[in-house]
């Protein structure tokens, strides 16, 4: 009988053992089959979208309008020291770092200003030289960061009197920039590239204009022309002048997220 009992005692401690071996297998497999595979596709697909995003700079329209939402008065004694809690001046960071166009002033700035002109590579001595303006052409001086019409233009469609009317209006917006006490717009540069980065680029260039605010830090205007017999068109232009200090000017490839050189130059 104790054998018997022996056995039993035995063979019972065996059955829990198995169980909790199997529950433990179960449940490890499980986790194994859960955690890796949700991470794994998570990551590559973060680094796919890293690898492939293009950077954009700052959006020249949201910094006017958070300039404009303070409401800064040239004569106000307290200008100094609400725009020194609105802007602060940290490191410069690399344009793949650019990845959003949202107004922050709380750092520099940086402008992209696409250069479909101005490019041109010799290949026999790898050397890509830059003479670009920034300029719209009617403001020599001042850099143009975005031109934005809307509505229609009425020139050989319509006579002065009836242009209004017949909705031949148009709206502009200029976004300019300006830096320093001259006006500069023009950007030089020559800058030793490989045939390989050049190929690699396109024909897709872009410059990066680094800077900060400084005083004023924005003015804004606006004129409106009625139509004429030249320019049969109800036309109302906002000019927006942005002030900065620009301490550094690079030649980009943004689709491709490629830096070409970091020293470029203005000039009048």
């Amino acid at each position: 009988m104790a054998d018997l009992k022996t056995m039993r005692v035995r063979s019972t401690a065996a059955c829990v053992l198995i169980c909790m071996s199997l529950l433990t297998h179960a449940e490890t497999s499980a986790h194994s089959a859960t955690v890796p595979h949700a991470t794994e596709p998570e990551i590559s697909a973060s680094e796919d979208v890293l690898s492939t995003r293009p950077f954009v700079g700052d959006d020249p329209v949201a910094i006017r309008d958070a300039l404009a939402d303070q409401s800064f008065k040239a004569n106000s004694p307290s200008l100094s020291d609400r725009i020194r809690k609105l802007i602060h001046v940290p490191a410069s960071r690399a344009p793949s770092e650019l990845d959003s166009p949202k107004a922050s002033l709380e750092r520099d700035l940086a402008f992209v200003v696409p250069v479909p002109y101005g490019i041109r590579y010799q290949s026999k001595t790898h050397l890509l030289t830059v003479d670009v303006d920034l300029s719209d052409g009617l403001d020599p001086g001042v850099i143009l960061l975005k031109k934005t019409v809307t509505g229609q233009r009425g020139r050989g469609l319509v006579v002065a009197p009836e242009a209004k009317a017949k909705g031949y209006i148009q709206h502009i917006d200029l976004i300019e920039l300006k830096s320093g006490k001259r006006n500069k717009a023009m950007v030089h540069g020559r800058v030793p590239v490989s045939q390989a980065a050049f190929s690699e680029a396109n024909g897709d260039f872009a410059i990066v204009l680094m800077c900060s605010m400084e005083p004023p830090y924005l003015t804004d205007r606006r004129e409106h022309s009625d139509p004429s017999n030249d320019e049969p068109t109800d036309i109302t232009t906002r000019t927006s002048t942005l002030y900065a200090n620009i301490h550094a000017i690079w030649l980009v490839s943004p689709q491709r997220d490629i830096v070409l050189s970091k020293k470029l130059h203005l000039s009048k």
